[in-house]
C-alpha cells in the first residue's frame, strides 16, 4: 500500500506533522509547493495524505494553494485519502470544506484530523515554551492512533474539536477584526483595495494580504525571503523584497528573516516563531 503526504507549512508546523507521519507510515513526503504548478497532478499510491495549516477561519481555513493542489489530483475516486490540519486558535470548517473540495472533483475525504500547534501570529502568552512543549507531547501521543486508522483505511468522523468556540471565534473575526484594522492606516489602505477586488472574496483578497508587509533598516538583502516563500511571491529589487501579491499569507518571510526585518501591519506583537525541529534549510527544500 503506497503512501504519499503531501503537506504545505510556513513556519515548520505542518511539516512537522507531515514528515512524523511519513516516517511512520513508510509514506513519500512532497512538498505541495513542489507540484502544483506543474499541470494535472497523478500518482499511483493508493493513500494520499495532505497536512496544512488553517488560517483565515471564516473563510474555510484552507489555503488558496491546498484548494489549487485538490482541484489538479487526478483519478482520484478510488484513494484513500486522509487529512491533518494543524491550528493555533480554532479549527472548525477546514475539513469539512476540504471534503467538499475533493467531492467537487471526484475523490472524498475518507478521514480528517485536527493537530493544536503553535500560534504563529501570537503573542509571548500564546507561545511560551512550556505551552509548545505540551502540544508537542499532545501530538506525539496521538500520532499512534492517527496511524492505525491510516493503516486500517478506516472512515473517521471528521475531528472538529470545541465548535462552539469556534463559530464564535469565526463570527468575532468575521465583524469585529475589519472595524478594528481600520484604524490601522497600512491596513486601512490594504482592505481598501481588497474590497475594490470583487467585493473583497476571499480568493482575490489573500493574495493582496502582502501589501501590509514591508522592511526596516535591518534587511540585508540576503534573500532568505525570496528563497523560502512556497509560492515565490517575492522578488529581490535592489537588494530589498517586492511582494508580488500572489501571497499566501502563510508568515513564511517573516518568521524565517534571519534578521528579523520583516515586518507587517497584521503581525504587530508578534513573536518570532518556527518549529524547534525544523530548520531554515528544510524550509528551503521545498521545491
Amino acid at each position: 500500500m503506497a503512501t504519499e503526504i503531501y503537506y504545505f507549512s510556513g513556519t515548520g508546523n505542518s511539516l512537522a506533522i507531515a514528515r512524523d507521519l511519513a516516517e511512520k507510515t513508510n509514506g513519500k513526503l512532497i512538498s505541495l509547493a513542489s507540484v502544483v504548478d506543474k499541470g494535472p497532478i497523478r500518482t499511483d499510491a493508493d493513500v494520499i495524505g495532505i497536512v496544512f495549516p488553517t488560517y483565515y477561519e471564516p473563510y474555510g481555513g484552507v489555503p488558496l494553494i491546498v484548494r489549487r493542489f485538490v482541484l489538479k489530483l487526478e483519478n482520484i475516486d478510488s484513494k484513500y485519502i486522509f487529512a491533518i490540519c494543524t491550528y493555533g486558535s480554532v479549527s472548525v470548517n477546514a475539513l469539512k470544506l476540504l471534503d467538499e473540495i475533493l467531492r467537487s472533483h471526484g475523490g472524498r475525504l475518507a478521514a480528517g484530523f485536527t493537530v493544536n500547534m503553535p500560534y504563529n501570529m501570537g503573542g509571548s502568552s500564546l507561545n511560551s515554551p512550556e505551552k509548545q512543549q505540551k502540544m508537542f507531547r499532545v501530538w506525539e501521543e496521538n500520532m499512534d492512533v492517527i496511524y492505525e486508522h491510516i493503516n486500517a483505511r478506516r472512515e473517521v468522523r471528521f475531528d472538529t474539536p470545541n465548535v462552539l468556540a469556534g463559530k464564535i471565534y469565526s463570527l468575532i473575526q468575521f465583524i469585529v477584526a475589519p472595524l478594528i484594522f481600520l484604524f490601522k492606516p497600512v491596513t486601512r489602505r490594504c482592505l481598501k483595495q481588497y474590497y475594490n477586488l470583487n467585493n473583497g472574496s476571499y480568493v482575490e483578497m489573500l493574495p493582496n494580504m502582502d501589501r501590509s508587509f514591508y522592511t526596516n533598516d535591518n534587511c540585508a538583502g540576503c534573500g532568505t525571503c525570496a528563497r523560502i516563500c512556497p509560492v515565490k511571491d517575492i522578488e529581490l529589487v535592489d537588494e530589498r523584497p517586492e511582494w508580488q501579491h500572489k501571497c499566501e499569507f502563510c508568515l513564511a518571510c517573516f518568521h524565517w528573516c534571519p534578521q528579523e526585518a520583516i515586518q507587517s501591519s497584521e503581525l504587530e506583537n508578534t513573536i518570532r516563531y518556527h518549529h524547534p525541529d525544523v530548520k531554515v534549510s528544510d524550509m528551503l527544500n521545498q521545491d
